[in-house]
């Protein structure tokens, strides 16, 4: 699994967890809901360090609580490079 699903699909799952709408999300968040989409549907291998720091702030998640999913510690982890 490429690791841009992955992230998706981890913000997906916090932010239905803590039951904020995406066009909230993206307000509180100063993002553009096209960019949050390009996120969640995979159209984006690029997700800037940035823009995610931003989500997960938004989100009350520290990136050390986010990356400590055992999802991220899959050996076949891929990063596309293309």
């Amino acid at each position: 699994m490429l690791l841009n699903e992955l992230i998706s699909q981890k913000l997906e799952s916090i932010r239905k967890a803590k039951h904020i709408k995406v066009y909230t999300l993206c307000k509180e968040a100063a993002i553009s809901y096209e960019t949050y989409r390009s996120i969640r549907k995979n159209r984006n291998k690029d997700i800037f360090l940035r823009t995610l720091l931003i989500l997960l702030r938004t989100l009350d998640v520290t990136p050390v609580e986010f990356f400590s999913d055992p999802m991220f510690q899959n050996e076949e982890l891929d990063i596309d490079f293309k």
